[in-house]
């Protein structure tokens, strides 16, 4: 391969290129709803066929006030099932050669190559599992189970967690098809459908046009800089802004026009899904085995070269849906 001279002329022979010592991000989008379930909502699991989750979903059938030598109703109360969620797998590869190396092993090279391959690893890692924190179950089943697919009624996912709505009606989320402008008196309404007494979302997730719209319904009343306290305060350090609704952050999170089976149900759009998230019943569980785990390199016998594999296994789980809802359909 013929090899060209950086100086062609006295400048350029005895003049250094200046490269800035820092790598700019050009690609990867915000990932806030991943950041804010990997920082706050994550469980270590160890082992297990599968994540199963007990749900408490009727009432005890007996009990009550009563009187001397009354007879009581002593009947037992089937009130729990499980719910099951399977291990889903994540890789980044990391795949270097030798003359890489050597070439990049210069004492004024402005980063370690490694180490910055490592870390963009970790972004694509971050933005495949941000993208699959959106998905629907139905497009590509190797991603963990999403949130279109949870955060339904079963017009999209007719069975999440290995349970079907239709045989239990109390597995569905709180949907709105229908509501195409942003009002006040919507969001209340969806609000208060997902409400139970102490008991309401915690998040409102929606794309940058629904926040947009949403934003315009309060310019005469924002007040910045906003953030309540406790997980607010961690999205605001993470550089995520957000807008109060009942004292509740709406914020953007720009994976949810590019995940897979982001088209929401009835003609619904990417850009009018805006969720109502009750994380206090939402949970990532992950494997200490793979939770961004880089295996030791391995070298290829008949070549100058070595790979490893960024690693993540794991679920995301609902143990209730009920209480959290979603619009489908915010145009203006």
């Amino acid at each position: 391969m013929a090899v060209t001279p950086v100086g062609t002329d006295v400048v350029t022979s005895i003049s250094r290129r200046y490269i800035v010592p820092q790598i700019a991000d050009n690609v990867y989008l915000s990932n806030l709803f991943f950041h804010r379930l990997n920082s706050a909502n994550r469980r270590i699991v160890q082992g297990g066929y599968q994540v199963e989750q007990p749900l408490m979903y009727a009432k005890m059938a007996a009990g009550g006030p009563y009187s001397g030598f009354q007879t009581l109703n002593i009947a037992p109360s089937d009130t729990i099932l499980n719910g099951a969620w399977q291990w889903r797998q994540y890789y980044v590869p990391i795949t270097v050669d030798g003359l890489t190396l050597i070439k990049t092993d210069a004492p004024d090279a402005i980063a370690n190559f490694l180490n910055v391959y490592f870390a963009q690893a970790e972004m694509e890692l971050s933005d495949q599992l941000g993208n699959g924190v959106w998905s629907d179950g139905v497009t590509n089943q190797l991603h963990i189970d999403g949130l279109i697919g949870a955060v339904d009624d079963g017009t999209i996912l007719g069975t999440y967690g290995g349970l079907s709505r239709t045989t239990y009606p109390w597995w569905k989320s709180k949907i709105d098809n229908a509501t195409a402008a942003s009002s006040l008196t919507a969001y209340q309404a969806l609000m208060g459908n997902c409400t139970q007494g102490g008991r309401h979302p915690t998040i409102i997730v929606g794309t940058q046009s629904a926040y947009n719209f949403f934003y315009t319904l309060n310019t005469s009343v924002q007040r910045f800089p906003s953030q309540p306290g406790g997980q607010d305060e961690q999205l605001a350090a993470a550089g995520f802004t957000n807008l109060l609704f009942d004292g509740v952050p709406f914020t953007v999170d720009s994976h949810i026009s590019t995940a897979p089976g982001f088209v929401g149900p009835a003609g619904g759009t990417p850009t009018g899904n805006v969720y109502f998230i009750n994380e206090d019943f939402m949970f990532l569980y992950v494997s200490p085995k793979a939770n961004f785990t880089l295996e030791d390199f391995q070298t290829a016998i008949n070549q100058d070269a070595m790979v490893a594999k960024l690693l993540w296994a794991g679920n995301i789980i609902f143990s209730n849906v009920s209480l959290s809802g979603k619009f489908t359909k915010i145009a203006s």
